[in-house]
């Protein structure tokens, strides 16, 4: 760049570009990663099949209250409907959350529900009354009708129910209903099918399915997934069918797989402490950005899991990034006081070349390269810092513990602050911040205060925990400008 100036002020503007840009990002990827990931079924096999489409709803009967079966575990609270032995209520009990929708009790289509392909035979499985016990820790279900008989076992375990299914009389394949996905705000993360095809984990967008998709492969899970709620299949599953349903404006799909025993069904949160020890943990949607993302989330994971607190974890983040950004941020005050004291210098050279723009930049680079000032040092800690603050945006809004996370008068650190208090006190951090290392020119402090306003507004939606981190950042960075100027500085002899 010989010859030109490295202008402060197209610095600072390709700053809050890039802010804005990256706080975006998570916006803008909502509308393109599922047709990136969707692609990915280039690498799966795929054949004709006998579509299970034209007989997936079978007509039944009206369900009554009478027909149902409860049951309890320490997780969970589960009500089986006696008519076709299916899930007609599952409720996480930790959050509160009812993972069976109305979607799929209006349509009476639920949770283990068997498809053959065959509207006779599915309609005989589907509406027959199942006897149903419990035995042990779990539930023993039995039908039969002419020469068809059916058994279904549900063992519950702490976060998993293992599911056997026997059917005698019927020789055509079997597929069972996963449901669809759960109902809640998706804050621009991905609703619908996921599954995971030996190392590929597809996220598949509902309006790319046209009528219904068949997977087939080594699929080591499948099923349906929201924000933070997961409901499907792990194990042996050799084949899966998307099924795409339309009522009027509203689409969505039901997911159904074939497998082979042992298999897994799970209906619940997608919290990390379940899914640890199995393939699940790809149910978390990380992201595009995922090698960022993950390490980030782990960390703040293992402090949660030692302390009890996300707090707390978010604020041992905030302190280690700036004791790693402290060298950077010594470096950037050393320049932003180097350059109050070129600013006289500096305006004696524009006012001289004002009509020679290349002799004004090369007067400003010599200027600058006698003072041992580079202008873009005072830049590098916040875009260093971008990635980071990316990262624990998506770690916020995927993390499913922030739901009960308090913080002082916020209820939930995974939702906005309801009174705007965090979000007021990060712009005002952010004026105080500029206040406190002026810029020499005017024109830059002017954007840098619109910036803080602008950001006030922008950040007012987002997840509390994330504005709390942010506020936090500036506070400790105003805490350090002040001890290198006060303190190393002034011990210096500066």
């Amino acid at each position: 760049m010989e010859g030109r100036e490295l202008d402060p002020k197209r610095l600072l503007l390709f700053l809050v570009f890039m802010i804005f840009f990256i706080i975006s990002y998570q916006f803008i990827a909502y509308f393109f990663i599922p047709k990136e990931e969707v692609n990915k079924r280039d690498k799966v096999q795929k054949k004709e099949e006998v579509k299970i489409s034209k007989i997936i709803l079978p007509e039944k009967s009206k369900l009554k209250e009478k027909s149902l079966f409860h049951y309890e575990s320490d997780n969970f609270y589960i009500e089986f409907v006696r008519q076709g032995g299916r899930i007609y209520k599952l409720i996480d009990k930790k959050y509160g959350t009812d993972l069976i929708t109305e979607r799929e009790r209006e349509l009476n289509l639920l949770p283990l529900e068997l498809i053959t392909g065959n509207k006779e035979i599915d309609t005989i499985l589907n509406t027959a009354e199942y006897r149903m016990s419990a035995e042990g820790n779990g539930i023993v279900m039995e039908a039969s009708a002419g020469n068809i008989t059916v058994k279904k076992i549900i063992e519950v375990e702490e976060n998993f129910m293992k599911v056997k299914i026997d059917v005698d009389g019927i020789d055509r394949k079997i597929f069972i209903n996963v449901g669809t996905y759960p109902e809640e705000p998706s804050f621009y993360t991905h609703a619908g099918p996921v599954l995971k095809i030996g190392s590929d984990v597809l996220r598949i967008n509902v309006d790319d399915i046209v009528d219904e998709d068949l997977f087939t492969g080594d699929i080591l899970f499948a099923g349906e997934e929201s924000r933070y709620f997961f409901k499907g299949f792990e194990g042996r599953i050799d084949s899966v069918v998307i099924k795409k349903v339309t009522r009027g404006e509203d689409s969505f799909t039901f997911t159904f797989v074939s497998y082979s025993e042992p298999i897994k069904f799970y209906a619940g949160a997608k919290e990390y402490a379940r899914f640890r020890d199995t393939e699940l943990t790809e149910a978390i949607d990380f992201g595009t950005l995922k090698i960022i993302v993950k390490p980030i989330f782990y960390m703040l994971y293992w402090v949660y899991e030692k302390t009890g607190s996300w707090t707390f974890s978010i604020i041992v983040l905030t302190l280690i990034v700036r004791i790693l950004m402290f060298p950077l941020g010594y470096k950037s005050t050393i320049a932003m006081m180097k350059m109050s004291k070129l600013a006289p210098k500096v305006e004696e050279i524009r006012n001289k070349y004002k009509k020679d723009p290349v002799k004004m930049q090369e007067e400003m680079l010599k200027l600058y390269k006698e003072a041992g000032f580079n202008p873009a040092s005072g830049c590098l800690p916040i875009l260093l810092q971008i990635p980071i603050f990316f990262a624990l945006y998506k770690v916020l809004i995927i993390t499913v513990d922030l739901k009960l996370e308090r913080f002082l008068w916020v209820s939930s650190l995974a939702d906005k602050d309801p009174f705007y208090i965090l979000p007021v006190l990060m712009g005002g951090s952010m004026i105080l911040q500029q206040k406190l290392n002026p810029n020499p020119d005017s024109r830059q402090n002017l954007i840098m205060y619109l910036s803080a306003v602008a950001f006030t507004f922008l950040f007012a939606s987002f997840p509390s925990g994330l504005v709390f981190y942010w506020t936090l950042n500036n506070i400790l960075n105003i805490l350090q400008s002040y001890i290198i100027k006060r303190v190393m500085l002034k011990s210096d002899g500066n």
